[in-house]
């Protein structure tokens, strides 16, 4: 099925670079897809630049589409992420009539370019990989799914020094899966596919609900072709790549990257978890996913040192040796002449001075039932890891805010004291939900 949009000929004439857009003159076209243009502008007075993404003309009469537009600037500003592109206003100017975002402007080029260049490192990767992890994160807090994960909505820019900051762009098909106050968001009806067909969850594929767990299997399907160069099912046909994702297991990861280091099998068994077929089989959530690609990140642990007592005793060996071998070579001594027995002096053994350890790091425990819950902070949102879980942390005054996360089980947010070692025994509360039949369908690509 085809869609033809005939231009109104009323609509406002298409933006030409140096024409202005409210405060913004415009410098410069950055790119153009099928909803719009994204130009560099500049505030005429205050100077400074920002990304302008301009909706077409001729698509401002569909509602449809204006809602989505405004639902990225309200999703985005709802997450607010250091890794998630910042979106500052959103106009809808009635004379001419023009629809536009401005977010902020980035210096750098997308993850598909960069891959177009050259092959990463497996620093580059899993620095890369763990930033998206922690951005859609915060997403799934908030219950937002991002639906288009793929290598050009993931932009790498300069910051602090490196050049793969990463910042996750359009969250134009975004769902947010628990509506509430104010939110309204303009979704897509049931059996109708959203997304980019090579990054699809095979439940997304096949057109059914979709949750956090398809935004890891998009990000399973990126780790995929940083390490192989290509993604795991390229079929041009949609059909056959959609019955490839749904069925067909993923072809072997080779041994080694693109750049030519071994692939550890942390990361190897990450990127089969997060391709499983059946959604309840990937990691529980992308703090899990994250803390994964931290530990890939550290290598593999050093070998441990030999024991002390190994040690000790092939010391003792070799100077057993020596004074046997001194023994048996040195020539026979004179007989000693007797000498009086003079009782030596006493020996006066002062105690060792007392030895005052002054704790710096307290223990925190947390098991919970069932276990295998993502625990992250809430004041920075960092994941600390998956019960039942050891960590150690400053000692510090002020508790630390903890949230707790199962697949199929209500979140849970906990305070936990900093001042001593601790231990948390938590239950966490399965979910109930009314599952109803849904038909499987061959769904239609959302040419949006």
């Amino acid at each position: 099925m085809s869609l033809t949009v005939v231009p109104d000929a009323d609509a406002a004439p298409v933006l030409q670079v140096g024409d202005s857009l409210g405060p913004y003159v415009l410098e410069q076209l950055l790119g153009e897809g099928t909803m719009g243009r994204v130009y560099q502008g500049r505030h005429q007075r205050l100077g400074r630049k920002v990304a302008l993404k301009v909706l077409h003309p001729h698509l401002i009469q569909d509602k449809t589409l204006v809602a989505r537009f405004l639902q990225e600037a309200r999703l985005v500003n709802q997450i607010n992420h250091a890794h998630i592109v910042e979106v500052h206003d959103f106009v809808e100017d009635l004379f001419p009539e023009r629809v536009y975002g401005v977010m902020e402007l980035l210096q750098g080029k997308t993850l598909a370019a960069q891959l177009a260049e050259r092959a990463l490192t497996l620093a580059e990767l899993c620095n890369i990989g763990k930033q998206i992890a922690d951005a859609l994160h915060a997403a799934h807090r908030v219950d937002v799914v991002h639906r288009d994960l793929k290598p050009d909505n993931i932009f790498l820019t300069s910051r602090e020094g490196r050049e793969d900051s990463v910042k996750v762009l359009d969250f134009g098909v975004a769902k947010l899966l628990q509506t509430g106050g104010d939110m309204r968001v303009a979704d897509t009806q049931a059996g109708t596919m959203v997304g980019t067909p090579r990054y699809m969850a095979p439940e997304q594929a096949a057109g059914l609900e979709v949750d956090a767990r398809t935004d890891i299997y998009a990000l399973g399907t990126i780790l995929y072709e940083m390490l192989a160069g290509k993604p795991p099912f390229e079929s041009t046909v949609f059909g056959q790549l959609a019955a490839d994702i749904i069925t067909q297991p993923p072809p072997p990861l080779p041994d080694r990257t693109q750049a030519g280091e071994p692939i550890p099998k942390l990361l190897l068994d990450l990127v089969a978890a997060c391709l499983a077929k059946s959604s309840e089989a990937r990691p529980v959530s992308m703090a899990a996913v994250s803390t994964w690609l931290e530990r890939a990140m550290q290598g593999p642990p050093p070998k441990p040192p030999p024991p002390k007592a190994l040690i000790a005793g092939g010391v003792a060996a070799m100077l057993v040796g020596l004074v046997v071998t001194f023994l048996l070579l040195r020539p026979e001594p004179p007989p000693p002449a007797v000498q009086p027995v003079v009782a030596p002096p006493p020996v006066v053994i002062a105690p060792p001075p007392p030895v005052v350890v002054v704790p710096t790091d307290v223990s925190l425990s947390i098991v919970t039932t069932p276990p295998g819950a993502s625990v992250s902070r809430l004041d920075t949102g960092a994941a600390l890891g998956v019960t039942p879980l050891k960590v150690q942390l400053p000692k510090a005054e002020q508790p630390l805010r903890l949230r707790l996360e199962l697949a199929g089980h209500q979140p849970l947010e906990r305070e936990a004291s900093l001042q001593s070692d601790q231990t948390l025994e938590l239950s966490l509360k399965p979910v109930v939900v009314k599952q109803k039949p849904r038909p499987v369908t061959d769904g239609v690509l959302d040419p949006f």
